[in-house]
């Protein structure tokens, strides 16, 4: 009789404790419950941080519920990539406010962030573009310090850029752009990124950045060559020239200068055959077109042919060019309309 007595009591008491964990477990799952709400709502209100903060708690009391906890937990799992990209976006909204580094960094920082984060809980797509914004970034980080004329700073954020993505079009044509700046004269660095640019750019069909890269090439090797003609350096003159013509093979600057510069060496005909191409493309009016009929002219009077020489000359009499091709009718080619 005892012994049954104690047996009854033995499961009451098991029971009561089955009762009481029941009851914690619940009220657990609850707390977890009411957390997760709160986080929604935080993050529904733009209070990102503070949701953030409240997911992670959520996650640790659902592990601690076990399988009670799963379908918690995978919610958690599931907004946190969600919500640390939504933090993302308002700090780079920050820095676009107020475009200093610190607000860019804070931005770069928060969308690596997400991107481990997503990868992390297996949102793949996710992680994947925060990945892209944040090679994106970095180029914008390397602008802010050209801004600057941080220009080593700008070169070595181009290239981690590079490192993330080998065929971002933009970061070569920048380099480029950077290098040039920072060595005006050495050309040939700076070239090779132009022509890395275009090859990409071409490539994935980003015509803008090709197009940018093709006139920012053509436009320094046109400036080098008027510096190396001005230098009576005119071979390397021509060669740089008749590399311009690459980029743009209309270009009326760079025959003008190869007709100048061939001028100098006394390559007559070639003076007058780039003089001609240049006049072709040259969409200007008279006193645009003057300094080119002035090198046709001179390839002319080198050549000994005095009436083209003449009418060149005739065409060149406007602007800063009217004195001196009025000078060469009158008392250098005699020129029968100067003298009448």
């Amino acid at each position: 009789m005892k012994l049954f007595k104690k047996c009854i009591t033995a499961v009451v008491v098991s029971l009561f404790l089955i009762g009481a964990v029941s009851n914690v477990e619940a009220q657990d799952k609850r707390t977890a419950i009411k957390t997760y709400n709160k986080a929604l709502e935080s993050a529904q209100n733009g209070q990102l941080e503070q949701a953030i903060n409240l997911f992670n708690q959520v996650m640790t009391q659902a592990e601690n519920l076990g399988e009670e906890g799963k379908d918690i937990l995978e919610r958690s799992q599931k907004k946190l990539p969600q919500v640390h990209y939504q933090l993302a976006l308002q700090k780079y909204k920050a820095f676009q406010s107020d475009q200093k580094l610190e607000k860019l960094d804070a931005a770069i920082s928060q969308f690596r962030n997400t991107k481990d984060m997503a990868a992390k809980y297996n949102d793949q797509r996710r992680a994947k573009k925060a990945e892209g914004i944040v090679t994106k970034l970095m180029y914008s980080k390397a602008l802010v310090y050209y801004k600057q004329q941080n220009y080593q700073d700008a070169l070595a954020t181009l290239d981690k850029v590079i490192e993330r993505n080998a065929n971002y079009a933009k970061a070569y044509y920048q380099k480029g752009i950077v290098m040039k700046k920072v060595d005006s004269k050495n050309i040939d660095d700076a070239i090779a990124q132009f022509d890395k640019a275009i090859e990409i750019a071409e490539k994935l069909g980003e015509n803008g950045t090709a197009t940018r890269a093709k006139e920012s090439a053509h436009d320094q090797l046109v400036y080098q060559g008027a510096q190396d003609i001005s230098n009576e350096n005119f071979e390397r003159a021509t060669n740089l020239l008749n590399q311009a013509l690459k980029y743009d093979s209309t270009s009326p600057d760079a025959y003008f200068r190869l007709a100048e510069a061939h001028n100098n060496l006394q390559n007559w005909q070639q003076a007058a055959n780039n003089a001609k191409k240049g006049l072709d493309y040259e969409k200007g009016g008279k006193t645009e077109k003057a300094k080119i009929y002035f090198e046709l002219a001179t390839a002319y009077k080198g050549l000994g042919q005095k009436e083209n020489a003449c009418s060149a000359f005739s065409n060149a009499a406007y602007g800063s060019f009217k004195s001196p091709a009025e000078h060469q009718m009158e008392y250098e080619l005699k020129c029968e309309s100067a003298t009448n």
